[in-house]
């Protein structure tokens, strides 16, 4: 029986991790790599302020995984804790305010740097275009923050 309680305390603490690392993209562009190192393949490139989940460390390279779930590789000093968010619809309005007039409409998977929350709205930038996206069509807050 005491083994029981212990398989069932131990699957538990597993199976209810704490909220995921997410960090962004620092650099202007950046490359995922198919390994920890320059040397490994370039699998894709990103934009600035993308969002990884962090899945593992290899020395100064991080194992990440995206909002489309494709992992790779990135070297940890383009990689910083600032908060960013990658839209996950296959469009999604930015907004002049929160439900407000449309300013722009974005492509799945571009990235903004998240400045404010408003309830379930959320005040982005690219560095040139500031606006408002709702939160349910973007990936990258940790679950906290959604």
């Amino acid at each position: 029986m005491r083994t029981i309680v212990m398989m069932v305390a131990m699957l538990t603490a597993f199976a209810s991790p704490g909220a995921a690392e997410v960090l962004s993209v620092t650099s202007k562009l950046a490359n995922v790599r198919g390994g920890p190192g320059g040397n490994n393949e370039s699998l894709w490139q990103v934009l600035r302020f993308t969002p990884f989940e962090v899945l593992g460390r290899s020395g100064s390279w991080v194992r990440v995984r995206d909002y489309e779930g494709d992992e790779g590789w990135v070297h940890g000093s383009i990689l910083s804790k600032v908060v960013t968010v990658a839209v996950r619809t296959p469009k999604a309005n930015l907004r002049e305010t929160p439900g407000g007039e449309i300013s722009w409409i974005l492509e799945q998977g571009y990235p903004m740097k998240l400045i404010s929350t408003e309830g379930s709205w959320l005040q982005v930038t690219d560095g040139e275009a500031t606006g408002w996206l709702h939160k349910s069509v973007v990936w990258g807050l940790e679950e906290e923050e959604e």
